[in-house]
């Protein structure tokens, strides 16, 4: 039923199980990182609750609903997102949310409601929800995605079923870079870099700018291992332009630095891939004290990045900290 996913066999289990007995919760919030599927695995579970086929053929692809959905054009599917050029769900899409599911379905079988980007509702928005979740009209599913759970209210959080999406094994990453035709080094570096997110994986293998996003931060962190701050400031600038490319560049170096973290547990330099030269270049520069201190800030970094706070000030800010965590190392 879902054979596309990587990885997620427990939850693969649950919503499979659910579907089989006719078992299917009103409401699921699906959380973990960036680039993890959330969205992917939301939209492969409502395939498979919308398809009218018997349930175990599901989605067969064939019916009425499996082709108005591969189309975009199926009623019962509705789905809600922060308005292009915002960054938040405000309570009047929810609103018009709560006015259409209040309508008969399109064929009389379930409606899915599929809200990505769960944390970007307003308190106005998710209390607008709540009364839904709370009293739910019969054959209406809500699917919520979140990156970040803490910022939905718990009140909707107890509401839901919540499935904690966890990172794919590196063989499922290899084997899907392969697929896409991604071999050799450049795979192997993917792998290693991708912290078990096949969404980043793919952005990795089709998006040079991102690789020299990368490169930069890469330069800019040894350069302050070298106690030389100045690259800082161009960095901060180049990130400070666009606010979402500055939290995937923040989210990136949290990856890398888990990774440095993991690698102290590791016997000198066996397990470490060739091709990631932050376990290679940076780790004998540092210890687990510096490294732990220095993720804590590229944390709040982009707890800060998803306000309305100025990017390049709080790059810049977030590099002079962890700048001053090598001076104090001297």
């Amino acid at each position: 039923m879902f054979e596309e996913i990587l990885g997620q066999d427990r939850i693969k289990g649950i919503l499979t199980g659910s579907i089989l007995k006719n078992q299917v919760s009103h409401a699921y919030l699906f959380t973990g990182p960036r680039g993890i599927g959330k969205t992917y695995f939301a939209r492969a579970f409502a395939r498979a609750l919308l398809c009218t086929a018997p349930a175990a053929r599901r989605p067969c692809g064939m019916c009425d609903a499996c082709i108005r959905l591969a189309e975009g054009t199926y009623p019962d599917f509705i789905t809600v997102a922060p308005a292009e050029g915002t960054r938040s769900i405000k309570i009047t899409q929810i609103r018009e949310l709560i006015r259409q599911i209040s309508a008969k379905t399109y064929d009389g079988n379930a409606r899915v409601c599929l809200i990505t980007h769960g944390e970007a509702m307003t308190v106005q928005a998710q209390n607008a929800l709540l009364k839904s979740l709370e009293e739910p009209e019969p054959g209406n599913v809500f699917m919520i995605t979140a990156e970040n759970s803490e910022k939905i209210l718990p009140t909707i959080r107890s509401r839901c079923q919540m499935l904690v999406l966890e990172p794919a094994s590196p063989e499922d990453i290899g084997r899907l870079l392969a697929l896409k035709g991604c071999d050799g080094s450049r795979r192997e570096t993917i792998v290693a870099q991708s912290g078990g997110l096949p969404g980043r994986a793919m952005a990795m293998m089709t998006h040079q700018e991102d690789e020299t996003i990368k490169n930069e931060v890469f330069e800019t962190i040894c350069a302050i291992l070298n106690h030389n701050g100045f690259p800082i400031f161009h960095l901060a600038e180049g990130l400070g332009k666009e606010k979402d490319g500055g939290l995937t560049a923040a989210e990136d170096l949290i990856l890398e630095l888990t990774g440095v973290m993991e690698a102290f547990v590791l016997s000198g330099d066996d397990g470490i891939p060739e091709g990631n030269r932050w376990l290679r270049k940076v780790r004998p520069q540092v210890d687990p004290h510096w490294v732990s201190a220095a993720t804590e800030i590229v944390f709040e970094l982009t707890r800060r990045l998803g306000t309305n706070a100025n990017p390049r000030m709080q790059w810049e800010a977030a590099l002079f900290k962890i700048l001053a965590l090598q001076e104090n190392n001297l």
